[in-house]
């Protein structure tokens, strides 16, 4: 069986009280999409506001760690506002990862785990293992 993945991660933001068009002032980044809290998708009205930011590096790439330094690398660039945006809305970076074939195993250093800290972000995985009929 040939081992692969599909890894992902992004850092997102929710607020009921908080409009995505102040996130994204606050951040001075243009969000990867954005949910708005009673707008229409399709069947969906969404019961609060969602602001997200891919990683910067390609789906599938490199190992999440690497995509939650990309990550915190554009974010400690407006560092402040982030902590600022924490005391107001709940924020964090999100990171999956689909394995087909293989276990993998999943290391955060002492540095990017208090660069972390440093934001007040939380971390969210959600892995997925196939194996087997599942992998194809």
């Amino acid at each position: 069986m040939t081992e692969r993945s599909d890894v992902f991660a992004y850092f997102w933001v929710k607020a009921s009280n908080c409009p995505v068009e102040a996130i994204t002032a606050q951040l001075q980044t243009e969000p990867t999409d954005v949910r708005v809290l009673g707008a229409s998708r399709s069947d969906d009205f969404p019961k609060i506001n969602l602001w997200r930011l891919l990683s910067p590096i390609p789906r599938g790439d490199g190992f999440l760690q690497d995509h939650i330094d990309a990550l915190l690398a554009r974010l400690e660039t407006c560092a402040d506002a982030v902590v600022d945006l924490g005391a107001n809305c709940e924020m964090g970076i999100s990171c999956v990862g689909y394995y087909y074939g293989t276990n993998p195993g999943l290391h955060l250093s002492a540095t990017l785990i208090q660069r972390l800290a440093a934001l007040r972000l939380a971390v969210d995985f959600d892995l997925y293992n196939f194996a087997g009929e599942d992998a194809r």
